[in-house]
């Protein structure tokens, strides 16, 4: 049986056609950026980056020596056998190969078309500029439109309407349809709705993008509505309710329903705030987190606790799982010294799991957790910087422990470098083995003009593999080059 890489493969390179396409894109754009009133900001991105990518791979059964699914060759390698098949199956490391991801955004934001009428629109272009057929995130979506809308704004509403975000206590949804915000003194309110977009996909429930990691993706389109009430009061006060509906688009069923609370308020000079949510289709708090923060002198403190609950939409099989929460309880101390050049932070956490109705009896799995965490940063003279910082994570599965340390140099705002290094131990309880990876870095930024900035970074990390360890090989190299420009005036920030 002859071995596969996993995931999608992208045939073909970048052609000179799609780069000189976008290359006309950007500069339709950037003669539209002479006329007044209208800004374009753009972002043009490439990456290299030299790993070895999972590949499938089989050995006879015969090879495989033992009985049962899991099984362990001479050379340590575990392999996974159906009894009565010819062949065992693993999961390794391919030959090392090098994928160069090519990014362009471009942003356009133009007003004075009339009394608080702006346009405003983000797009983003993907490629590939080698020859490797590694799978690389979202390269087989070339082409993504984030927002473009037209917004009239007037000191007592906002409308928009065209493909915008709404944020908030339930995260970040994408839609193509109309939002509409009314002010006064003490209060908002915001109705929206229209065509829903799948978080993070910026693509309709239909997409073939989403059958490409789900086996089973939605069949029906979606429609989204919403609102939001924000009201604000004295000494900080201030609420935020959000409400979220998705369904199908012919009504026959419901893919999210969903609420939320946040509150922040300053009690006795304590920094209070508390956020709620809630998946109203089962009845399930996805989170609920009560934090008190308090600066003492040079030292700030801060308590939290929290309980959290995974959430999926209703079209996803995943939430047939039933996937487990947790709560934590999580403190946090902050010191700077009087100049404030130095500052110390130090953290720790412990997590506790509801039942997962798993394991066995006389070996039950562990349901609790805890990490924590020292960062140390030192300014000196206004142009250089040195971090460090450590931290350690143990859950009931796995344990992870990193630490980095960097300087940076920066010559007012027109020349930055710098360099990181970084050592990560991850540990796998279910395996007893452990990695290390270890890697250094270099960056930096120089500023060509007042619109113009250049950014360059380079990494390489070794990842080696000991005590029976799982065997694939992460060690890779990275190395990128960003140009950030714009043409046109500043309008400002948008509200």
């Amino acid at each position: 049986m002859p071995s596969h890489r996993v995931g999608h493969a992208h045939g073909g390179n970048m052609t000179a056609r799609r780069v000189a396409c976008a290359g006309l894109i950007a500069l339709a754009f950037a003669r539209a950026a002479t006329a007044q009133d209208v800004r374009i900001t753009g972002a043009t991105w490439v990456q290299s980056i030299d790993l070895r990518p999972l590949r499938r791979d089989s050995v006879l059964a015969t090879a495989a020596p033992g009985t049962g699914e899991v099984r362990r060759l001479a050379d340590g390698q575990r392999v996974s056998c159906i009894e009565g098949a010819t062949w065992c199956s693993f999961l390794g490391s391919g030959p090392r190969e090098t994928t160069r991801p090519f990014l362009q955004d471009l942003g356009i934001a133009a007003w004075g078309l009339g009394e608080g009428v702006s346009f405003h629109a983000h797009a983003r272009f993907r490629e590939s500029l080698g020859t490797s057929e590694v799978s690389w995130p979202r390269l087989g979506d070339r082409f993504d439109v984030l927002d473009a809308y037209v917004e009239v704004d007037r000191p007592r509403l906002r409308a928009r309407l065209g493909r915008q975000w709404t944020l908030g206590g339930l995260g970040a949804y994408a839609y193509d349809g109309g939002a509409l915000t009314l002010r006064r003194d003490w209060i908002d309110g915001e109705a929206f709705g229209g065509r829903a977009l799948v978080q993070g996909l910026f693509e309709p429930y239909t997409s073939a993008e989403i059958g490409l990691v789900d086996d089973l993706p939605p069949e029906t389109a979606a429609w989204l509505a919403g609102a939001r009430v924000r009201v604000r009061g004295r000494a900080g006060m201030a609420l935020t309710a959000n409400y979220l509906r998705v369904v199908q688009d012919d009504r026959s069923g419901l893919y999210a329903e969903r609420a939320s609370v946040d509150a922040s308020a300053r009690v006795a000079g304590t920094q209070v705030s508390a956020s709620y949510a809630l998946d109203l289709a089962s009845l399930t708090v996805n989170e609920l987190r009560v934090r008190g923060g308090r600066a003492l002198g040079r030292f700030d403190l801060a308590l939290e606790a929290r309980r959290h609950r995974p959430f999926f939409e209703l079209w996803t099989i995943w939430g047939a799982f039933a996937p487990v929460g947790f709560d934590e309880a999580r403190a946090t101390a902050g010191w700077r010294n009087p100049s404030g050049e130095l500052q110390l932070t130090a953290s720790g956490a412990r997590r506790r799991y509801d039942d997962a109705g798993t394991g066995l009896t006389s070996i039950p799995l562990r349901n609790d957790g805890w990490r924590a965490s020292v960062d140390a940063s030192w300014a000196l003279e206004d142009r250089w910087t040195v971090q460090a910082g450590y931290g350690v994570d143990i859950g009931f599965g796995s344990s992870q422990g990193d630490g980095s340390a960097g300087v940076a140099w920066r010559s007012g705002d027109r020349l930055e470098l710098g360099a990181t290094a970084t050592a990560l131990q991850t540990i796998y309880e279910f395996r007893v083995g452990t990695g290390r990876v270890l890697g250094v870095g270099m960056n930096g930024a120089v500023r060509l003009t007042s619109e113009t900035r250049l950014r360059l970074d380079a990494g390489i990390w070794r990842h080696a593999l000991t005590n029976d360890a799982p065997g694939q090989d992460w060690s890779q190299r990275r190395g990128s080059v960003r140009l950030e420009w714009a043409i046109g005036a500043d309008p400002g920030a948008v509200r």
